[in-house]
Parts: C-alpha cells; structure tokens; sequence
C-alpha cells in the first residue's frame, strides 16, 4: 500500500496500487446533521426505539448516502490539486450496515489509469471500500476521477 501526498499527478498512479486513508469514526452529531439536511425522517435513521423493536440490527443504522460521501470524503490521499473533476460513480453496495460510533477506514485501489486525447490529463478509475472498525466491509464504490498530468 502506498501513502500518497495529496499533490499527485495523473501519472503518480499505477493500476494495482491501493491507497489506506486514516480512520474517522461517524458521530451521532454527523447522523443527526445529515438527517436534517437531507429531509430524512425513515425511522431506521432517527428512531431508536422504533428500531429496538422493528429493526433487524436492533438499532439505528447511518443512511448509506452519508456512508458514501464519508467514504468518497476519505479519498483524501487522491484527491488533491490534480483532480479536475468526478466523471462517475457506481457500482455502489452496502453489505453491512454502518452504525453510529463506528470507526471506518478506506482503501482506495486504482483498478484502471487512461490518458486523453488532449495529452494534459487522464483518468484514474477507482474501487473504494470502505470498512469499520472490525475490518468488516460496510460499503464499495467505483469512480472514475479526471486528473491533470504533472507538468
């Protein structure tokens, strides 16, 4: 795994290298604002006695949108004075719940790096997942990121 600086070109990147960010762990405090933000009411977000007896989990889950933004957030070894723009997302999957006061990590692995036509930039395809305290995987995306060359 490489530790990348945030000032990486394009050309820093190769297919197969994988990125570890530094752990965060999602606050009640982050839930709550982004509930509010966001107009979410569904009880499995913001009812914890509704969720002691209805949920599977038995208790509160972070919505998976706010699970994706910390995780692209995380991307913080990638993104950086190069990155021009997000051209795409997807592929998303949630395969376990993240919970309040879980701490999460991501590995960012660069599955695929294409120059453009134009010679001053290229694109950076990656896979992040994102995993909690536990190492348990709580949800994976892929992006395709467009990045200027170093000079």
């Amino acid at each position: 795994m490489k530790n990348l600086s945030r000032d990486r070109a394009f050309d820093d990147f190769s297919i197969g290298d994988t990125i570890q960010s530094k752990g965060r762990t999602v606050t009640e405090t982050d839930v709550v604002m982004f509930t509010g933000i966001a107009g979410i009411k569904a009880p499995i977000f913001v009812d914890a006695e509704h969720c002691k007896l209805h949920s599977p989990f038995g208790r509160r889950i972070v919505p998976g949108l706010l699970t994706a933004a910390i995780a692209a957030g995380m991307m913080e070894d990638v993104l950086g004075f190069y990155t021009v723009a997000a051209l795409e997302i997807k592929e998303m999957k949630f395969p376990t719940p993240l919970f309040p006061n879980d701490t999460v990590s991501a590995q960012i692995h660069i599955v695929d790096t294409k120059p453009t036509s134009d010679g001053k930039h290229g694109v950076i395809t990656v896979r992040n997942e994102l995993h909690n305290q536990g190492g348990v995987q709580v949800f994976e995306f892929t992006g395709k990121l467009l990045m200027k060359r170093a000079p």
